[in-house]
């Protein structure tokens, strides 16, 4: 079924799937790997760990509001080309799809940009590596999946 839907996937409409995949991907990095761990390899089983947590430097404040965003954008885009392409679906859409992609796209981007642009004003000097490499595959995704939608947005104005 997958293959069957993939098909029927236009080469611009691909581009959305990849930047999505890759705000997922991002949105993970950022989440599982940027993170600090102040009592990592120290015993505190006497003191019973309490004072030691975890602390995502991705999902920190407000930057982790947008991320979450960004990564719901990227999954209804995802949805979007589902409903679009699925076997058996008749969806009267209240406006061109490829418009809705563009949208979806570009709120998946400023939601990429606002997490930076938080994380930088934040103040992170001893961020880990991994939260600003998060960052840029998040960021490549979301213009990827814009660029992508831009595209085929073209192709329907020129079409008309």
């Amino acid at each position: 079924m997958v293959n069957e839907l993939w098909a029927k996937i236009s080469a611009r409409e691909r581009f959305v799937v990849y930047g999505a995949a890759g705000v997922l991907v991002g949105w993970i990095v950022g989440q599982f790997m940027a993170t600090y761990n102040p009592c990592a390899g120290l015993n505190v089983g006497a003191y019973g760990g309490s004072f030691c947590s975890s602390y995502s430097y991705f999902g920190a404040g407000t930057a982790g509001i947008f991320a979450i965003l960004g990564l719901v954008a990227a999954i209804g885009a995802i949805v979007v080309l589902y409903l679009k392409n699925a076997p058996n679906m008749k969806i009267t859409w209240p406006m061109p799809v490829a418009q809705i992609l563009l949208g979806v796209s570009v709120a998946a981007l400023a939601c990429g940009a606002l997490v930076v642009l938080f994380q930088l004003t934040s103040g992170l000097a001893a961020a880990p590596i991994t939260m600003w490499i998060a960052d840029l595959i998040f960021v490549g995704g979301g213009a990827l999946m814009a660029w992508g939608a831009y595209q085929e947005w073209l192709l329907t104005k020129a079409a008309v």
